[in-house]
Order: C-alpha cells, then structure tokens, then sequence
C-alpha cells in the first residue's frame, strides 16, 4: 500500500509558515498606517493573492485588521495586542536567549551593556561568564569608560553629536593603559567606523591582555538599546577574530529584530 504525503500547501495554511506570514503582514501594515491593498500586501510579502485572502479574512472578522474599501490597516485588537505585549517587556529577559547563544558560540564571557548617560559609563546589566579556566571576568554591575571599551565605543557611536561632544573632552579621557585611546580626533574616526562596520573591538585598552568585540542592539524605532559583547584573553580574541566578529553581528542583529544583512542603521 503507498502512503501519500500531504501536500505542502495545505500544510502552510495552517503552520508555522501561515503564522509567520501573519506576522509579517502586521509588522508591513505597522509601516503603512494609511493601509493596502490585497495586491500590494501580496507583493510585499511575496505571497499569493488567493493564499494572503484566506489569513486576511479571519483577520479582518476577529478586528485584528479593518477594511475600507479595498485597504486593509490594523485593527483595535492588533493595537491592544501590541500594548499587552509591550508591557511584558524587559531588555535583560528578552536579550537573555541571545546572550546565552553569544557565549554558548564563542565559548568565552558574553555580557549586555547599556548607557549610564549621566556618568557616562557602560554597565553590564546580563552577564554569562565562560567556563575556562582562564576568561575574561564579568560581572553584572561592571561598569567602563565609553572611551576605552568595546561596549562603550558602540553605545557612544549612536548617542547624538552633542552627547558625543560631551563624552569625548580631552581631559575626560583617561589612559586606562598603554593601549588606550585618549585622542579626541581619533575616537570621532573610531565612532565613524563602528556605524560603518556595526562593531567595535577593543584590545588591551581597559586590562592589559584582554580583549573584546561588541555589536549594537536596536529598538523599533533604530535607537540603540545596549551592547553586546564577546570578552577573552587578547590572544584568543585576536587567533578567532574572523569568528567572533561572524557570530557578534549575527547575534546582535537577531536580537534587533533584524536580518543579518540590515544590521546597520
């Protein structure tokens, strides 16, 4: 007797693929307020017209979406929905997955950190320590200089140019060690090529034979949120740096809720 296997599109319609096509279509009408139509919903979302029809009805009944004419927008329901949701938020909780990815990856210290403007400092609000026996030490609570450390240079680089200004006054800047840098001129540049590259890595600038690389992570709106970061011996960090630049931008931007590729702003 020959087993038939079901066919893929009636798997879809009501799979993982449907719910996914069900949050794209609202993440694309939250971009479009004055709404679309059914073609260009379905190009959008490189479905078919007759496909997208059959989410867009229950959709549309259930007042997660409203129609007027041939335009269809959100609905009450999508905008109560999207409150219950915001209020469950918490960037230490939602960033936790991915930190855990960073560390399990790289298998060296992975941390969140995020701007203490008025001190003008970094501060590691989720850390996971690696398990070697020699590692870069973190601790929640852990605080730098924005000069001097990679988290800090990625979370100063997206700051305005007056808050920028501000942090980088030549008298402010303290050499931490041998290797930090203390040249206003020459932070700007460094700025400029974090948002460029979308990471920065620090060697030796905060402790002497330590290392770090770090990437941003973005709200909604493309404000910076935190940094995460990758920390190790230095010459770890250097032998594996291809690696670990590979797996702080895909992490990071996962985390923003972005394609790898469209990480930078």
């Amino acid at each position: 007797m020959t087993t038939v296997a079901p066919r893929p599109e009636k798997e879809e319609a009501g799979g993982p693929r449907a719910m996914s096509r069900v949050l794209r279509l609202m993440s694309v009408l939250a971009q479009a307020p004055e709404g679309l139509s059914l073609t260009d919903l379905a190009a959008a979302l490189h479905t078919a017209k007759s496909t997208l029809l059959a989410s867009l009805k229950p959709l549309a009944a259930d007042d997660f979406l409203v129609t007027e004419g041939n335009l269809y927008r959100l609905g009450p329901r999508a905008f109560r929905l999207a409150a219950e949701i915001g209020s469950a938020w918490s960037l230490p909780r939602t960033i936790r997955g991915y930190l855990r990815t960073l560390a399990d990856r790289s298998g060296e210290s992975a941390g969140l950190a995020v701007l203490d403007a008025d001190m003008r400092r970094s501060v590691y609000v989720d850390v996971i320590e690696s398990q070697r026996p020699v590692r870069y030490a973190l601790k929640i609570g852990m605080s730098g200089p924005l000069h001097s450390t990679a988290a800090g240079r990625v979370l100063l680089a997206y700051q305005s140019e007056a808050y920028q200004a501000g942090a980088l006054k030549s008298g402010k800047l303290a050499a931490i060690t041998s290797r930090t840098t203390t040249d206003p001129q020459k932070l700007v540049q460094q700025l400029e090529k974090v948002r460029r590259d979308g990471y920065w890595v620090s060697i030796g600038e905060s402790i002497e034979d330590s290392a770090a690389i770090a990437a941003p992570v973005f709200g909604p709106n493309g404000d910076i949120l935190a940094a995460l970061s990758i920390g190790a011996p230095s010459d770890r960090m250097q032998a594996n740096l291809d690696m670990m630049r590979e797996i702080i931008l895909e992490v990071s931007a996962h985390a923003s809720g972005r394609d790898p590729e469209g990480q930078k702003p």
